[in-house]
C-alpha cells in the first residue's frame, strides 16, 4: 500500500469512528440502557394525571384527561392551551395543540434510570417528565 492509500485508510477509520459516536438523543438514551415504554406503560403513567414536565428552562403542567383531551400551562404564566392526545399501538404518545393546526406530534417515551424523557420524531429530547399526580384536571 502506498502512502496515499495508508492516509486514506486512516482518514476513513477516523470518520467512521466519529460517525459511530454521533447519534440522536433517542439513540444515545437507548444505547445507554434507556427503556422504551410500551403503550400500556405510557397510558398508566399519564392518563388521568397531571404531569409536570421540563423543556429547557421552562416547566409545564399537562393534564391528560381519559377522554383524550390534554390541557397544558406554563408554570408562572405566559402560556396555556388545550388539544388532543392519543397513545398509539406503536408505543408513542401523540399530541395536537391548537397551534399545531390539526397536526399530531408523536413522541417516544423512554425511562432513563428513574426519569422519563420524551423524544420527537427526529430523536431529539423534548421533555423530561418530573411528576405524575392523579387528578381530575388543571
Amino acid at each position: 500500500m502506498n502512502l496515499f492509500g495508508t492516509w486514506s485508510s486512516i482518514i476513513a477509520i477516523a470518520l467512521a469512528g466519529s460517525a459511530a459516536h454521533a447519534g440522536t438523543d433517542l439513540e444515545n438514551a437507548i444505547n445507554n440502557g434507556g427503556e422504551v415504554l410500551t403503550a400500556d406503560q405510557i397510558a398508566n403513567l399519564i392518563v388521568g394525571k397531571v404531569v409536570t414536565a421540563k423543556a429547557g428552562e421552562k416547566t409545564f403542567r399537562f393534564f391528560y384527561d381519559p377522554s383524550n383531551v390534554v390541557d397544558g400551562e406554563l408554570i408562572n404564566g405566559g402560556w396555556n392551551g388545550s388539544g388532543a392526545f392519543a397513545i398509539t399501538d406503536n408505543n408513542q404518545v401523540c399530541v395536537s395543540m391548537a397551534a399545531d393546526k390539526g397536526r399530531y406530534r408523536c413522541l417516544t417515551a423512554v425511562r432513563i434510570g428513574g426519569a422519563v424523557h420524551k423524544f420527537n420524531a427526529a430523536g431529539k429530547m423534548t421533555f423530561e417528565l418530573l411528576e405524575f399526580e392523579a387528578s381530575t384536571g388543571l
